[in-house]
C-alpha cells in the first residue's frame, strides 16, 4: 500500500532548512579557514624561492602541482558522484584526498622530520604517508576500472540493439 507523503509543519520545514543552511556555512567557513592557510603556506614557499633559489624549487612546485592536481579531481569526483551515485567517482575523490593530504604534510614538513624527532615518531609519519598512499592507489585502481567497466558494459549493451538487423538476410 502507498502511503501518502508526511507533511511537516512549516516550524519543522523553517527547522530544517536553518539547520541545513547552518551545516553549509559551517562547512563553507572550515573550508575558507583551510583555504587561507594552504594560501598563506605558499607564499611562504613562494617568498623563500626568490630569496634563496636553487635546485630544490623544482621539487617543491612538483609537490604544490601534485596537491593542486589531487585536489582538483577531488572537486569534481565529488559533485561527479553526486549526481551520477557511481561509486567510481567516490573512489577516485578519496583517493585524490589522500594523495593531497600526503603532499600538504610533505609541504607542511619538509621531504623528512625535523633533526629532533624519536625513532617511533620517524616510524609512525613514514608509515602513515605510505599507508595513505598504498590506499589511495587502490582507490584510485578500483575507481578506473569501475568506469571502464561501466563503458564496456554501455558499449556492449548499444552494440547488441544494433546486432539483430546485421544478422538477417534479404536475399
Amino acid at each position: 500500500m502507498d502511503e501518502p507523503p508526511v507533511e511537516q509543519s512549516p516550524i519543522q520545514e523553517e527547522t530544517s532548512e536553518i539547520a541545513g543552511r547552518l551545516g553549509r556555512r559551517t562547512v563553507g567557513c572550515a573550508g575558507l579557514v583551510v583555504g587561507a592557510l594552504i594560501l598563506l603556506l605558499f607564499i611562504s614557499y613562494a617568498v623563500t624561492w626568490f630569496q634563496k633559489p636553487s635546485l630544490k624549487i623544482v621539487g617543491s612546485i612538483e609537490r604544490w602541482l601534485y596537491f593542486a592536481a589531487n585536489l582538483v579531481v577531488a572537486c569534481y569526483c565529488f559533485p561527479a558522484f553526486r549526481a551520477s551515485r557511481r561509486r567510481a567517482f567516490l573512489y577516485l575523490a578519496f583517493a585524490a584526498l589522500g594523495f593531497a593530504y600526503g603532499a600538504l604534510f610533505t609541504l607542511l614538513f619538509g621531504p623528512r622530520l625535523p633533526a629532533g624527532s624519536s625513532h617511533s615518531q620517524l616510524v609512525l609519519y613514514y608509515g602513515l604517508q605510505h599507508l595513505i598512499q598504498t590506499v589511495g592507489l587502490v582507490l584510485y585502481a578500483a575507481g578506473v576500472v569501475s568506469l571502464a567497466r561501466d563503458a564496456q558494459r554501455r558499449a556492449m549493451g548499444s552494440n547488441q540493439t544494433l546486432q539483430p538487423t546485421a544478422g538477417r538476410s534479404d536475399v
